[in-house]
């Protein structure tokens, strides 16, 4: 029969690894639940940041024509002026296309900040939304746990292994894994409110897909900001 030292050894030996990390002593995972959670995330994040992009660059093409009208007009007007008396009526008509032009530019600047800040802040109800939906729905239900028994194991450090009980080693290696973010977050210690065992609450697989998604898409709006 294999006993707990040898089955331990055959799922955390780190010969097995195929990238170097710190071996993480997994219980349980919900592997469907947890495929959800990153897929809403993602969708989330990408409906939230392509609309703002969609409210910031739709009147993109019509405001930069107008900016090129207007340094065209200011170098017409500055040329008229030139002209002296002579040229007193065609300055004074161009003087008010620019200040219509003006006037026009800088009310789609004001409207389109008015749209971002409105789509934001929907999006940033509807966020909030979910992830009280999705604390109510998985309140007390981790969706990954942590095998107290294997911290001893996989460690070999006094600190963490052979002292309490096996829900005691498990939430000092996880305190430990996490840090600092177990003890500033406050986000992480809401997302762990409720949780029979040490583990990973839904809220954090939903945050940490949004994360990331969000840090690529950040990539590509620099990207195509540079090349507008």
């Amino acid at each position: 029969p294999i006993n707990k030292q040898q089955e331990l050894h055959h799922h955390y030996h780190p010969t097995m690894l195929n990238i170097p990390h710190p071996p993480i002593p997994i219980g349980d995972i919900r592997v469907l639940d947890m495929s959800v959670l990153l897929l809403v995330g993602v969708v989330m994040e990408l409906i939230s940041r392509v609309s703002v992009w969609v409210v910031r660059f739709r009147t993109a093409s019509l405001e930069s024509s107008l900016d090129a009208k207007l340094v065209r007009l200011q170098h017409e007007t500055n040329q008229k002026r030139r002209l002296g008396p002579s040229g007193f009526v065609e300055t004074s008509k161009l003087e008010r296309q620019v200040l219509a032009t003006e006037k026009k530019l800088v009310s789609f600047i004001e409207q389109r900040r008015i749209d971002t800040e409105t789509t934001q802040r929907f999006h940033g109800n509807l966020k909030y939304f979910v992830y009280a939906t999705v604390f109510i729905l998985y309140f007390s239900i981790p969706v990954l746990t942590l095998d107290g028994m294997a911290v001893d194991y996989l460690t070999m450090d006094p600190s963490i292994g052979g002292f309490g009980n096996e829900k005691e080693r498990a939430t000092a290696y996880l305190q430990g894994f996490l840090f600092p973010l177990s003890y500033i977050g406050l986000g992480m210690r809401l997302a762990r409110f409720g949780l029979p065992y040490p583990g990973i609450g839904a809220l954090v697989v939903l945050w940490s897909s949004q994360t990331t998604i969000g840090k690529l898409l950040d990539g590509v709006e620099s990207l195509l900001v540079i090349k507008s």
